[in-house]
């Protein structure tokens, strides 16, 4: 698989299109970059994270590295709210009543 830059994709940069992942196997020794969409919590290339980069510069990536539990990056992507109502969304789905089984 080889994608095709034309210089209008969000992942398009000077050298090309920037994966996210590439993955390789050693059986064959090929290569492949999966194409996704852009998840909009990403740690590394989301609106938000991109934008503070922008605003902040060295200082921001200082702050990110300086961070101990990583929370900072976590809040500034939007991730620390994403798992937060992913686990939300988990304990109603698992929040099962013991009574309905009685229903029968």
């Amino acid at each position: 698989y080889n994608p095709v830059d034309d210089g209008t994709s969000a992942s398009s940069s000077a050298l090309g299109l920037l994966p996210h992942q590439i993955r390789g196997t050693v059986v064959t020794y090929t290569m492949m970059t999966p194409t996704v969409p852009a998840f909009p919590s990403c740690t590394a290339c989301s609106e938000r994270v991109v934008e503070e980069y922008r605003k902040g510069g060295f200082d921001f990536v200082k702050s990110v590295c300086c961070d101990v539990d990583g929370s900072y990056l976590e809040s500034v992507s939007g991730l620390s709210g994403f798992r937060e109502e992913a686990a939300k969304m988990m304990d109603e789905c698992l929040d099962w009543d013991d009574d309905e089984e009685d229903v029968m």
